[in-house]
């Protein structure tokens, strides 16, 4: 028998618990249900684990029929409710909707695309300024995502680098792509080859480089292969590539020492550029905060990463990607071209269909 006091009583906490979420402010909100009650909320409706007391799926949701069409309605709720069609200030039209991860206590991220919570990763700071996060690191089975496997892209400084890209440069965007995938199949271990296709392409370092100068001298003993010019200040950074098939570590797994004199000598560059600021800006050359990508390795184990990523911590300005996060990033950056000269597109497309209706008298 239905227990009507039960249901009584829970129709007033619950429209209690609305009226006093309505009035907590936003940072009260995450105090009061990110303790875990709207977790214990949604399995109160409906506990997942309870499918193993039923011969199949089938039958679990025959037998929780009202619960899973409410947890399905919410959904719907959610998607149709709270993912906002907008149009920029330029005349862009997409779906942005909320992210369940928020990095950034000085911003909020968000998704956007063409369909309702999916797409590009955005985060808007309190600055005003609205960036795109593009993958610069290869995710491994298991591996917590987090903000040290994005690299994010201002989007004023990405659309002013792009707006004279065309179609048919656009068309070849995947041309990278395969010619780094045919070096890796290859097992090519000549790192000019890798050189030239960034001396060709760039872009493929999430496009935030304007122009890359090879084997920059920044005197007699400092010589890295690449800097670049950063397109947000023109500043430079420092881009130091190895041989992929190159060996990281030796048998105990400890990092060998092919490994360290890279390591070492992308450190002297960076301690060089900051301590010298003033003389090479004489030169012609503006470090400003540097870092420097240092590129080696190819399908390293995870014994090995963690060891780099370690190294990593100890010093932050240095970007170690290996060839699988080169090939991860380029595509990332591929996807990135694509879905904003996309969203140009689209706005072309609608302006020139309400100009043809004007013209027709409609």
């Amino acid at each position: 028998m239905t227990d009507r006091n039960s249901v009584y009583r829970g129709k007033q906490i619950l429209e209690e618990l609305s009226l006093i979420i309505q009035k907590l402010t936003d940072s009260e909100v995450a105090e009061l249900l990110g303790t875990g009650l709207l977790d214990n909320l949604l399995k109160a409706i409906l506990d997942p684990s309870e499918r193993s007391n039923y011969p199949n799926l089938n039958e679990f949701l025959l037998a929780n029929k009202t619960r899973a069409t409410l947890l399905a309605v919410m959904r719907y709720a959610l998607t149709h409710n709270y993912s906002f069609r907008g149009q920029s200030k330029d005349g862009k039209y997409a779906f942005i909707s909320p992210s369940h991860v928020q990095w950034f206590d000085d911003g909020v991220m968000f998704m956007q695309g063409e369909e309702p919570f999916e797409g590009l990763i955005g985060l808007y700071r309190q600055d005003k300024r609205l960036s795109y996060a593009v993958l610069s690191r290869d995710a491994h089975a298991g591996e917590t995502i987090g903000p040290d496997h994005f690299e994010f892209i201002d989007e004023t400084e990405f659309r002013e680098r792009w707006k004279e890209f065309s179609k048919t440069k656009i068309s070849k965007l995947d041309e990278p792509i395969q010619r780094l995938e045919a070096l890796l199949n290859n097992r090519d271990n000549d790192e000019s080859h890798y050189q030239e296709l960034l001396t060709e392409y760039p872009w493929i370092l999430g496009a935030e480089y304007e122009d890359i100068q090879r084997h920059t001298k920044l005197d007699d003993k400092n010589i890295p292969d690449f800097t670049g010019g950063r397109v947000r200040d023109g500043c430079r950074d420092l881009i130091e590539i190895k041989p992929p098939f190159t060996k990281v570590s030796r048998g105990n797994g400890d990092l060998n020492n092919a490994f360290n004199d890279a390591w070492n000598q992308a450190e002297r560059y960076l301690d060089f550029a900051k301590s010298e600021r003033g003389y090479l800006q004489r030169k012609g050359f503006r470090f400003d905060n540097p870092k420097c990508y240092l590129i080696l390795g190819f399908d390293l184990t995870d014994d090995e990463l963690k060891q780099v990523r370690i190294k990593e911590r100890n010093n932050p300005a240095i970007h170690l990607l290996t060839y699988n996060d080169l090939l991860a990033f380029t595509k990332a950056t591929v996807t990135l071209i694509r879905s904003l000269k996309a969203q140009e597109t689209e706005v072309e497309n609608t302006e020139s269909a309400s100009s043809d209706a004007e013209r027709a008298g409609m």
